[in-house]
């Protein structure tokens, strides 16, 4: 039996509901596809693009991955393609250095060593479970991906093409095994680590300095431990310090009057001490005194150490992983001073007080 045809006026409504349909359709699509910085989750509720973020390795194209979205302990960080099973991430960072865990925001578990694959472990807060960025040169949001424990790469083992690929640690040689893309960010906490790193050790570092301040002393900080004379007359104390072997180190009664800077040609120094009482020692790298210092205390006070690192802040064109794969950054940062016999300027100064004053 034929099928009754529809009246011909049926037709222009048909028409309209079809064309409403494919604008509502593609509405749809917009809000279902917002746009997204390389490398986040725009999807998610994110404090942050450092909280919800994922890893692309520039050797197979695959994002960073939990292998068969296992939730517990052990299982191997592998890539896969997206969407994967849990491909999203976030930082937690160390502000003291800008290393930070990498926690998967589905298990809430750290990417760890292991072998014959990282892993994902409860988090420790461990070394081994701290990393750092290092740019690749001539991108924006291409980085390696360090390990503290010994500045090795987190790498996709082989180079493997194929989903379920185990990622490793191995030295760095930043070929693309050992790039991965992610949010633009990144790069903030690479020069910040590096930065840090540089004013622990300045061999890691180079600059082309354009600006430089005066020489100045760091906040001083507590070198020793403290001790309380509660004998009725003076007794000699002596102190176990940080070791500085190789610095030029000066040790006083008490700091007035602050520092001047004299010459800084290649961050050298010259230093004038203004101070209240007499310089009671001073030697070249604390070697030269076993590590100890000696303090007069008088009867009924307190007696302590204290260190202060001579810097100057330098503005310019930085190398870091000077030893290693160098990168640059334009950046300021505070270094210790250069001494003749390199290394940097610490000024150990003897405190004796009624009251014990903290080393802020």
């Amino acid at each position: 039996m034929a099928l009754p045809s529809l009246p011909r006026r049926s037709a222009p409504c048909l028409r309209a509901l079809a064309a409403a349909l494919v604008i509502c359709c593609i509405a749809l699509g917009v809000l279902a596809s917002p746009s997204q910085t390389p490398g986040a989750h725009a999807e998610e509720n994110c404090g942050s693009p450092l909280q919800c973020l994922d890893f692309t390795s520039l050797s197979n194209g695959r994002v960073l991955d939990v292998q068969n979205g296992s939730l517990g302990d052990g299982a191997f960080i592998v890539t896969n393609t997206a969407p994967g099973h849990h491909q999203s991430w976030r930082l937690n960072v160390d502000p003291a250095d800008s290393s930070f865990s990498i926690v998967n925001n589905a298990t809430g578990k750290c990417v760890d060593i292991g072998w014959p694959a990282l892993r994902q472990q409860t988090c420790r807060g461990q070394q081994s479970q701290q990393w750092y960025f290092q740019p690749v040169s001539g991108a924006t949001d291409v980085f390696m991906i360090r390990n503290e424990s010994d500045h090795s790469c987190l790498d996709l083992i082989a180079g493997a093409q194929y989903d379920d690929a185990w990622t490793g640690l191995s030295s760095c040689h930043g070929r693309a095994n050992q790039q991965w893309s992610t949010v633009p960010e990144a790069r903030n906490l690479a020069v910040e680590h590096a930065a840090r790193r540089c004013q622990k050790d300045a061999s890691t570092c180079s600059w082309a300095a354009k600006s430089e301040t005066p020489a100045a002393p760091l906040p001083t900080v507590c070198a020793s431990s403290v001790w309380f004379n509660n004998t009725s007359g003076p007794i000699t104390q002596t102190f176990g310090v940080q070791k500085t072997t190789g610095w030029s180190n000066s040790l006083s009664l008490k700091m007035s009057g602050g520092l001047t800077s004299g010459d800084l040609t290649e961050l050298a120094f010259k230093v004038t001490l203004g101070l209240e009482g007499q310089i009671t020692q001073v030697w070249s790298g604390s070697e030269s005194v076993n590590n100890q210092v000696t303090v007069p205390v008088p009867a009924g006070q307190y007696g302590w150490v204290t260190l202060s690192v001579l810097a100057t802040k330098v503005t310019g064109t930085w190398t870091f992983d000077a030893r290693g794969l160098p990168w640059t950054a334009e950046d300021t940062v505070t270094v210790p001073l250069k001494g003749s016999a390199a290394g940097g300027a610490t000024h150990y100064i003897a405190n004796t007080h009624p009251d014990f004053t903290p080393c802020a």
